[in-house]
């Protein structure tokens, strides 16, 4: 583990080990916070009012760190990608104060090369169907439609994941699968997440199937996501 990683790991377990806003708890979170935003990957802005958004980003991560689990192995990886999924909205309510109004690809941000617009990110898928979807969203990318399908996964803002569960499951709901199968790396076996949730491996395996896929396809499709169609 390299210095970046442990002390990350080191200062994460301390915020948790302390009672929220208690003098320890304080030092290590601004700590944190003082880690986190020389993170490579964060996303940034041009807009004038970036700083109100990383504020409030950052007072989310104060808020919710004790739910921040990594997805790979990289700890620093799996944070920026998790604080991306609520910063990213937070930039976009700059360019867009209507929630429901769509981000204009040409609004800047910036990433490790300089900064860009989010049509610079416009993916070129070359594989077809879900399955493709799914590796290039499993990616350590920024490109549009795999970051959107990840946030979208993560924030679920009209519950369609998270409301649609086997009768015998609450908990085996579209999102958490999506949590393990599309978000985590390497992503989890259905053997085991049937292990984890004491129910059969069809269950799981059948909800995934008949379910999950098909409204992961619809709303990736909603992002603007077009299956190649086969000649």
């Amino acid at each position: 583990m390299d210095d970046l990683e442990q002390r990350l790991t080191t200062l994460i377990t301390q915020v948790r080990q302390h009672p929220p806003n208690s003098r320890k708890w304080r030092s290590a979170m601004n700590r944190l916070l003082l880690e986190i935003q020389q993170l490579p990957g964060l996303l940034k802005s041009s807009h004038p009012d970036y700083p109100t958004a990383l504020n409030r980003t950052f007072e989310w991560v104060s808020n919710n760190i004790s739910q921040f689990q990594p997805y790979s192995n990289s700890v620093a990886k799996s944070l920026v990608k998790w604080i991306n999924s609520y910063l990213y909205w937070r930039i976009r309510d700059l360019y867009s104060p209507d929630k429901d109004a769509p981000l204009s690809l040409d609004a800047p941000i910036a990433s490790d090369f300089g900064e860009v617009t989010l049509l610079d990110k416009q993916p070129n898928f070359t594989l077809s169907g879900l399955d493709g979807l799914i590796e290039n969203s499993q990616r350590e990318t920024t490109q549009r439609i795999g970051l959107e399908l990840e946030l979208y996964i993560e924030q679920d803002p009209e519950g369609k994941l998270k409301n649609s569960y086997p009768s015998s499951s609450a908990q085996c709901n579209c999102q958490f699968l999506s949590q393990r199968r599309v978000l985590k790396e390497p992503p989890d076996k259905f053997a085991d997440i049937a292990r984890e949730l004491s129910i059969p491996y069809t269950t799981v395996n059948s909800h995934w199937k008949r379910k999950c896929e098909p409204i992961l396809q619809k709303i990736a499709e909603d992002l603007g996501y077009k299956q190649e169609q086969s000649l």
